[in-house]
């Protein structure tokens, strides 16, 4: 009878043991882990602006911004302190003033306070500064996007419309000759929002590259 009380007892003790080390578990776990619910970029000259929000951020220590160029390999360029904001929203930005010539990528690494880390989507911007020799109009544009452009030689190139998530959408081929050129593309199977034309001879020796916005 004795021994039968004493296993009785020693279950109740574990029982009770893990009980309270899964409630201990449970309130020291994240129950509403942060949201990134948006990130977002916007590309104005040689300077781009990062934007993101954040929802339910109790356990957030730090943002690091990450660039990669064409050639690969991030970088971190900045950092941005969390804000403990249980149950509402908040919203960062960061500006990178010195863009890579041409293709820039970004990512935010997201630390929490017991330093693990995720990653965010990757953000693709072109920068502006090869784009003296190429103009867009309308911009922002609502059926047909035209662009000039002034080419040395008679030449084909590849025109693509990217996303800003670095998504190609469309390409086609287009004839350019010596002098300026004035071109035309059809976009009315875009969504609205934030787009980039990329204009490349078949070589690769020459780029232009252009931001627009399609709106209804």
């Amino acid at each position: 009878m004795k021994t039968t009380v004493r296993i009785l007892t020693t279950l109740a003790l574990i029982a009770g043991l893990n009980h309270a080390n899964a409630q201990e578990a449970q309130e020291n776990s994240d129950a509403t882990p942060a949201l990134l619910l948006s990130f977002d970029a916007q590309s104005t000259g040689t300077q781009a602006q990062l934007t993101w929000v954040m929802e339910n951020e109790t356990n957030c220590k730090y943002f690091v911004i990450e660039r990669s160029g064409s050639t690969g390999g991030y970088d971190s360029i900045g950092v941005v302190i969390g804000i403990d904001n249980n149950n509402n929203q908040t919203t960062y930005t960061y500006n990178d003033t010195h863009m890579l010539n041409g293709d820039n990528y970004y990512r935010l690494r997201q630390v929490n306070l017991q330093n693990d880390y995720k990653y965010s989507k990757v953000i693709m911007l072109f920068s502006n500064q090869m784009n003296s020799q190429m103009s867009i109009y309308p911009n922002p544009a609502v059926q047909s996007l035209n662009y000039n452009i002034a080419s040395a030689t008679n030449q084909q190139v590849i025109v693509q419309v990217y996303s800003i998530a670095g998504v190609a959408l469309m390409t086609t081929q287009q004839q350019l000759y010596v002098g300026n050129n004035q071109q035309n593309i059809a976009i009315t199977g875009l969504k609205d929002g934030n787009y980039i034309l990329k204009v490349t001879s078949f070589d690769g020796s020459t780029r232009f590259v252009q931001s627009f916005v399609k709106v209804m």
